[in-house]
Parts: structure tokens; C-alpha cells; sequence
């Protein structure tokens, strides 16, 4: 089972990393070509803007932009050269103004001059010399009498420098994403797999409390029963003690199979709600006439409060299961000449159920595991009491499907208490779709 949990975290690691990568190298190209439209925009909407200003033969413009570094000019342009440089051809693609000094652009300039005269139409061009690239463009004019062509230049090193470094920087920043998307899918897989990893434990851990909850009553009435066969001339009275241990044993095993049952249909989601309103009052005095001799039986002194006809809206038998549960419990843990009392008040908006006794208590560090499935602080003392780990479990459960919930006070040694808070009124979000046929054995068997 490790290794299927470890090949599926293996395979959740692969998508998360997928759509990680993905994702970032979405980001990534889209960051890359926004730069390259925006620097190829910028540059050729300023070209275009210089070259309205060269238009003006009156007044030639003098651009104030900032000149390139040394290396990133040929050796026959001069430094002082702006950035953006012009060249004014006339009808004749004969230079008349220019501010830069470069043989080389005059002549690979010159046919897209002539191009852009002929067609009547402006242009942009790349012109690449001595590993240098610029950006030209190209537009005729017409100024009264002068006719010609006017073109723009841009030296591309710093922007095609700018784009590489930016590049880069996107490629190292991908890998480096790529490779915290592969942690981060293993962490993530590693946390969508712990629900399954927990549920696969609490089924281990379910199995095995359940094989060895069986095994237990299962020897006790074999091992009686053998007592009871070995003794071939002894009669049915003289073996009663052995055939009541045998019996006694089949019903706790019964119980715990009825909790079993009824933990398995809450895991499978199939406990449905038959909500109505019932007299609350009336359901916890039929509880406290049913413990009574039960408590009798045990010596101890019980006493109630119970407020007069609450109207409680809720399934009327999952209530009586757990207050049960609790009266139940107290009566198992609480020593011959002890109190147990049974409290139910109206307090603001909700109903308040409690049950106290002065058993034996339990330690501040337990009180949050009782809930739990199987859990019992003392197992051989749960065992001899009939205990099964599995009726406050239940009891939990009904709590919170009708948006209650359980409180414990208890000190070691000196008892405990146990307090359900139900919301008055209508339990909201609760289906009505199931008539129970079966409310003796609910109400009786799942302590």
C-alpha cells in the first residue's frame, strides 16, 4: 500500500509540475513578447516622430538623445552621433542633410529610399553592418518645391542588448520556477494525499481494533464453554456461572457488532434524519424511568432536572441515542454509592442536556481522545464494564449532524461532566427522507 501511495504521489507530482510549468512558461512568453512589441512600437513610433521633424527643411532638428557607448558604434561612426540619427535624400536619392557619418548606411539606406520614392509609401527596415543592427525608416515628402525622402535611424544594439539580458533573466527565472514547481508539486501532492494516507491508517487502525474487540468475547465464551463441556457430570445449575460469563460476552459482542453497523452506515453516509417535532421533556423522563433500576441495581443515587414540555425540532431517536450513551456511560464508570444526575434547561437559544456523575473521572489530557474511534483510557476496565470505545464516538456524530455541541468538564477522581448544546427551533440543512421501522433497535443496541 506504501508503494501505490508513493507511485500516486509520484504521478501528482508529474501533473502539478505540468501545469506548473505550463503556467510559468505562459508567463514567461508572455512577458518576452511584450517587451519585444513594446521596445519594436517605442523605437518605431519615434523614428516616425523624428522623421515628421526633419519634414521642417527650415529648421532641421537638433535631437537631444543620449549617444551610445563607444562599443556599440563601427569604428568609421562618430561618437558624438545621437541615437537617432536622419538622413534627407532628394528626388535623385542624393543625400542633402545627414547627421552621421557612415558610408555604409548611405548605401544599404540608399535602395530603401528609393523603394519607399517609388511606392509612395513610408516603411521600416532592418540594415545590419559590422554586427550591428539598426532600424530605418522611410518616408517621402513633398515640401513645396522640394520633393524627397527622409529617413530615420536607430541603433538596436542597446535594445537588442536590453532584450537579451531580459531574455536571460526569464530563462534563468523559469528554470529556477520549473524547479520550485517541482517541490512545490511534491509538497502539494504530499498534502493531497494525506486524507487518503489517514483514511488508509484509521482502516488499518479500524481492522485491527475490530479483530481484537472480536477475538476477545469469542475466547471468553469458548473458554467457558470448554469449561462447561469438560464437566460432563455436573448439571446446567452447577455450570450456570460459566454459561452466564458465555452469555454475558455474547451480548457485549452483540452491542459492539450494533456500533460497528451503525459506524460503518454513518462512514458510507447512508444515516438519514426523520425530523419532527417531539416533546424533549417527556423523551428524557421515559429515559430517566428506563435507567432507574439500573441504577438501583448498582447502588447509586440518581437525580434529574428536567425543564417542562420543551419542544425540540430534531430526529427524535438519534437524540434518545445519545443521551443514552452518556446515562449509560456514567453508569458504567461511576462506583457503587456515587451520584449520577441527568439536567436539561432552555438557555438563550439553545437546549442544554447534562449529565454528571462522580466516577472516576478523567485526565485533562484524555478529554480530547475519548471522541475518538476504539479509544478507552482504561481498556480492561472498559472491558469489564462492557465498554466498547465506540459510544461517545456516536454520540459526537450526532452532535455535530444537528449542529450541537459536546462539552466535557470532569477532574481525575472526582467525576465528570457532559454537556450537549442543541440550537432551538428547526435543525437547519437536515433531510427528511427517511421514516425509521427500526427505532427499538436504535434505540437500545448502539451504546
Amino acid at each position: 500500500m506504501f508503494r501505490e501511495l508513493r507511485n500516486m504521489r509520484m504521478k501528482l507530482n508529474l501533473y502539478y509540475t505540468l501545469l506548473l510549468v505550463l503556467f510559468i512558461s505562459l508567463v514567461v512568453g508572455i512577458a518576452y513578447f511584450n517587451v519585444l512589441y513594446t521596445s519594436k512600437i517605442t523605437t518605431d513610433r519615434d523614428l516616425k516622430v523624428k522623421a515628421a521633424l526633419v519634414r521642417d527643411l527650415d529648421t532641421l532638428p537638433d535631437f537631444d538623445d543620449t549617444p551610445p557607448k563607444k562599443d556599440n558604434i563601427p569604428v568609421d561612426e562618430e561618437i558624438v552621433d545621437p541615437l537617432f540619427k536622419y538622413i534627407l535624400r532628394d528626388e535623385n536619392m542624393d543625400i542633402t542633410q545627414f547627421t552621421i557619418q557612415n558610408q555604409g548606411l548611405f548605401q544599404e539606406g540608399r535602395k530603401f529610399a528609393l523603394q519607399s520614392w517609388l511606392d509612395q509609401e513610408e516603411r521600416w527596415d532592418i540594415i545590419s553592418l559590422q554586427g550591428i543592427d539598426y532600424r530605418i525608416f522611410s518616408t517621402p515628402f513633398h515640401n513645396n518645391e522640394e520633393n524627397g525622402v527622409v529617413q530615420t535611424y536607430c541603433n538596436l544594439t542597446m535594445i537588442n542588448k536590453f532584450i537579451s539580458k531580459f531574455t536571460n533573466l526569464l530563462i534563468a527565472t523559469g528554470v529556477a520556477s520549473i524547479l520550485a514547481a517541482a517541490l512545490l508539486g511534491w509538497w502539494l501532492a504530499g498534502r493531497a494525499m494525506m486524507p487518503v494516507r489517514h483514511a488508509w491508517q484509521r482502516q488499518r487502525e479500524f481492522i485491527a481494533d475490530v479483530s481484537h474487540e472480536l477475538r476477545t468475547p469469542l475466547t471468553v465464551v469458548q473458554s467457558n464453554l470448554d469449561v462447561a463441556l469438560a464437566d460432563q457430570d455436573s448439571s446446567i445449575k452447577d455450570n450456570i456461572d460459566w454459561l452466564q460469563n458465555a452469555y454475558s460476552e455474547t451480548e457485549n459482542m452483540g452491542q459492539l457488532i450494533n456500533n460497528l453497523l451503525f459506524i460503518a452506515r454513518i462512514d458510507a453516509r447512508e444515516i438519514k434524519f426523520n425530523t419532527y417535532d417531539f416533546n424533549l421533556s417527556d423523551l428524557l423522563n421515559q429515559l430517566i424511568s428506563r435507567f432507574e433500576p439500573l441504577f438501583q441495581s448498582k447502588n447509586l443515587i440518581f437525580t434529574s432536572a428536567i425543564a417542562p414540555n420543551v419542544i425540540m425540532h430534531s430526529d427524535e431517536v438519534l437524540v434518545r441515542q445519545l443521551v443514552s450513551i452518556f446515562l449509560d456511560n456514567a453508569s458504567k464508570y461511576t462506583p457503587a454509592g456515587g451520584t449520577v444526575s441527568l439536567k436539561m434547561c432552555l438557555i438563550q437559544n439553545t437546549i442544554e442536556i447534562s449529565v454528571t456523575d462522580s466516577g472516576i473521572g478523567i485526565d485533562d489530557s484524555e478529554q480530547e481522545k475519548i471522541f475518538r474511534r476504539f479509544y478507552r483510557i482504561d481498556k480492561a476496565r472498559s472491558r469489564k464494564q462492557g465498554g466498547t470505545g465506540l459510544g461517545l464516538a456516536i454520540a459526537a456524530w450526532i452532535a455535530s449532524e444537528h449542529r450541537g455541541q459536546i462539552q466535557v468538564f470532569s477532574k481525575l477522581g472526582e467525576g465528570s461532566t457532559f454537556k450537549v448544546h442543541f440550537p432551538k427551533g428547526t435543525i437547519a440543512n437536515i433531510p427528511r427522507t427517511m421514516n425509521y421501522n427500526q427505532q427499538d433497535s436504535r434505540e437500545g443496541g448502539y451504546l
